[in-house]
């Protein structure tokens, strides 16, 4: 089985794993906070985690192999391949491709069914554009999650990292007694974290490959 494609899938695993990310039930953001920034081009994009997940990119996106990760995006929408459940499926996500500095990803994530104790469903990543094409469209981001603050000490015996959320929330995030991640109701809050955890986070790239997923 393959596993899920999703647009934000490796940036947000931490996120959906409940381990230090920013959470929220309503979104923070809206289509028109995009304006003034560039927008991702439309078409099949590739997301780059697996230096050893080489295939040839000219093939149509359903027959990529289970290493790879990647969407097609049109304005507002990502729409992947879901592995979940046994079978293979066309799944949509919403997201939000907020204009400033830095980008903010805004993503709704449809919860499954069986989940009793869902998590909020907006989740976020920062993103910089760092190649644009002819046209100004963004073809290549950096981007990484936005954590609720510096991650918590190493608890697992032999001093390997441990799961959990911070002890020092960044400024206007708020973390709930209980829950593994924090949230917050304010924007300002929300961009000066996404700064603030480009220092302290793994950055994953994605870049556009093509207009049509036809080939």
């Amino acid at each position: 089985m393959r596993a899920s494609r999703r647009l934000l899938i490796i940036a947000a695993a931490c996120v959906l794993a409940g381990c230090n990310g920013v959470m929220t039930q309503a979104p923070l953001f809206t289509r028109a906070d995009e304006a003034g920034g560039p927008g991702l081009r439309s078409g099949l994009w590739r997301l780059t985690s697996d230096p050893k997940c080489r295939f040839n990119e000219e093939i149509p996106y359903a027959g990529w192999p289970a290493c790879s990760a990647g969407a097609i995006v049109t304005a507002g929408k990502a729409t992947f391949y879901d592995g979940r459940g046994g079978a293979m499926a066309l799944q949509h996500q919403e997201f939000v491709f907020v204009a400033g500095e830095p980008r903010i990803v805004q993503a709704r994530v449809v919860q499954s069914r069986d989940v009793t104790s869902p998590s909020p469903p907006f989740i976020y990543v920062g993103a910089r554009a760092t190649k644009l094409d002819d046209e100004g469209r963004i073809v290549a981001i950096a981007y990484w999650p936005i954590q609720c603050g510096p991650p918590p000490p190493s608890v697992n015996e032999g001093g390997k990292p441990g799961g959990g959320v911070t002890l020092h929330p960044f400024p206007g995030l708020i973390v709930v007694p209980g829950n593994l991640y924090c949230t917050t109701g304010s924007p300002q809050a929300l961009r000066a974290a996404a700064a603030s955890s480009e220092a302290i986070s793994p950055k994953l790239l994605a870049r556009w490959l093509r207009d049509s997923d036809s080939r």
